[in-house]
């Protein structure tokens, strides 16, 4: 089990483009954006509708 979950992490490492504490940086950095009127909001349809397009696009 132990060999499965090292490929298993291995595998999500390559896969990420940035580390997990970038990726939380970035999103702080578009709510406080968003919080200022800089970008517009976003609703969680949005990240719905954003999840779905992206699955299908990965299914090409």
């Amino acid at each position: 089990m132990e060999k499965e979950e090292q490929t298993m992490s291995v595998v999500a490492n390559l896969e990420r483009p940035c580390t997990i504490s970038e990726s939380i940086m970035q999103s702080c950095k578009e709510v406080k954006d968003m919080r200022e009127g800089r970008t517009p909001k976003r609703s969680l349809n949005d990240l719905f509708a954003n999840i779905e397009k992206w699955s299908k696009e990965e299914e090409r």
